[in-house]
């Protein structure tokens, strides 16, 4: 019997399957039908058929269907423009095609740190130093 290595410790829900509970998938989840509960995975796709609600936990998340409820995305998250995303979410990288939504809480957290154009980092300038025998407005 051939096993194909690639597809091993991924997960595929199927259009019109339900499942409720918790899901740990070492690789990919793809979801086409309806997941409530709780889902970790290394990367997490959401076909148009697909819904989750619930805690979700991935590096990276694309979403052509909805995703509810509270999403924790280490990597990248990408809403296609038939997608559908509400909740509380931390990102370190957000795309949004037009069409899709976001409606809920979004923080940025991990993400290296943006400075303005020209400027070397974001250090406050020094006070200026006191002069003997003169106050300080």
């Amino acid at each position: 019997m051939a096993t194909n290595m690639d597809q091993s410790n991924n997960l595929v829900i199927g259009n019109g399957v339900t499942f409720k509970g918790t899901l740990n998938v070492p690789k990919k989840a793809t979801i086409y039908g309806t997941v409530d509960g709780e889902l970790t995975a290394e990367e997490i796709f959401i076909g148009q058929s697909g819904k989750i609600t619930g805690k979700v936990t991935a590096r990276s998340i694309e979403v052509e269907g909805e995703l509810h409820q509270v999403i924790h995305c280490r990597d990248h998250l990408h809403i296609r423009a038939s997608g559908k995303v509400s909740g509380k979410l931390e990102y370190s990288q957000i795309q949004i095609e037009r069409g899709g939504e976001f409606r809920g809480e979004m923080q940025q957290v991990g993400a290296p740190p943006v400075y303005p154009a020209g400027s070397t980092s974001m250090v406050a300038p020094k006070p200026a130093a006191a002069v003997p025998g003169k106050e300080a407005n």
